[in-house]
């Protein structure tokens, strides 16, 4: 009896196709709000026209208003990401690497890591005032959770074997550490940036909402407190767009050091 051959698809094809689906996907719901917005199924004064809203946010690409709003923003990202890191990568190593620091700290983490920034936010504003020291701690007390809570299990779930055998080729604490436990702790710990990141651009949004901190969210205030429906959509839709950049970002940076780690 001949064997029968399943086909199976070619890896090109299913790497296409893979790289394809999103973007059917959200060429499906552009044309599905296009012609929501058009035909009257969302009303016009709750939903404007994808096309509208694309023209404006094209014309809001030109003035140098907005740029000097994106510029703010990205600062304060890049500033309250880059405290989150310095805070939270040591800390989770410190805390990780003692059972006795764990057990101290584990309370205490637990209690303070569901506290949002915009519970901070009032308080921030009375002892720091507005600017970007202000974006930059409620960024970095929103952001560093995530990379704290990675970093911390990535170094505790270290293979007992791989550091008995450190031991026994006589490897000095601080080998240890760095050959060891972060080695295998590092795709958890760029798994953590990543949700920092995202984050971090999420606070920052709501800094400069409800703190009226300078920058995009301040710019999206503006057009909402104007009565500009079409503007709202714009920077919004603008807004969405540089999250999906960053988090395509840090999402290579994580493949990449998980492919590293694999090779090596």
């Amino acid at each position: 009896m001949a064997t029968q051959t399943v086909a199976r698809p070619a890896p090109a094809r299913a790497a296409r196709s893979a790289r394809l689906l999103p973007v059917a996907g959200v060429t499906a719901f552009a044309v599905l709000w296009e012609a929501a917005a058009r035909t009257g199924v969302l009303p016009a004064s709750v939903v404007p026209p994808l096309s509208g809203t694309a023209v404006r946010l094209a014309t809001l690409l030109t003035e140098p208003a907005f740029w000097a709003a994106a510029a703010d923003t990205t600062l304060a990202w890049a500033a309250g990401l880059a405290a989150s890191v310095l805070l939270a990568v040591p800390a989770g190593i410190l805390i990780g690497t003692s059972e006795r620091a764990y057990r101290f700290f584990r309370v205490p983490i637990e209690a303070l890591r569901p506290v949002p920034p915009i519970v901070v936010l009032p308080l921030a504003l009375l002892l720091i005032g507005g600017g970007l020291e202000f974006k930059v701690v409620l960024i970095a007390q929103g952001a560093a959770w995530p990379l704290l809570m990675q970093t911390l299990y990535g170094v505790r779930t270290t293979e007992p074997l791989l550091l008995e055998t450190a031991r026994a080729y006589r490897l000095d604490a601080l080998r240890r550490l760095v050959l060891i436990r972060l080695a295998s702790a590092a795709p958890l710990v760029a798994t953590g940036l990543r949700l920092a990141a995202a984050t971090a651009f999420g606070v920052c949004l709501v800094t400069e909402l409800v703190g009226g901190a300078s920058g995009i969210g301040a710019l999206l205030v503006l057009a909402q407190s104007g009565d500009d429906l079409v503007g709202v959509y714009a920077v919004t839709l603008l807004a969405g767009l540089a999250g999906l950049g960053i988090a395509a970002l840090f999402g290579w940076v994580e493949r990449l050091v998980g492919a590293r780690l694999a090779g090596a």
